[in-house]
């Protein structure tokens, strides 16, 4: 019988010791214990250039993230949690919207449209 061989940073990855019932799971509670780990792994970047999850449609976690057919999937907030630090810089239909209802920057675009604003 054929016994799979490991690369060096395969043994060095914090998830190493995990099933990989976790580690490939396609739901973010049960690899919660994976994605932990990831946080911590000294070989993150090798594992994703290695897996190359977008390009080989993996399910499972990779590089500190959860991959489902070879996207990340977002993870899910519960209610009361804050939003991502990284998620306020992003606009929202909301901030879209006040940006369309501001008279003054509609004003100012209707008049540049209309050749008002040539100096």
């Amino acid at each position: 019988m054929h016994q799979y061989d490991s690369s060096p940073w395969q043994a060095a990855a914090a998830c190493a010791d995990l099933s990989p019932s976790v580690v490939f799971s396609r739901r973010g509670k049960e690899a919660a214990p994976a994605l932990r780990a990831c946080a911590a792994c000294p070989v993150r970047r090798e594992c994703e250039t290695a897996v190359a999850p977008a390009e080989s449609w993996f399910d499972g976690v990779c590089a500190g993230r959860l991959w489902r057919n070879g996207r990340p999937v977002k993870p899910r907030r519960r209610r009361g949690e804050p939003a991502p630090a990284d998620a306020a810089a992003e606009p929202t239909a909301g901030t879209a919207l006040a940006a369309l209802t501001d008279h003054a920057a509609l004003d100012a675009a209707g008049a540049a449209l209309a050749g008002g604003d040539r100096g």
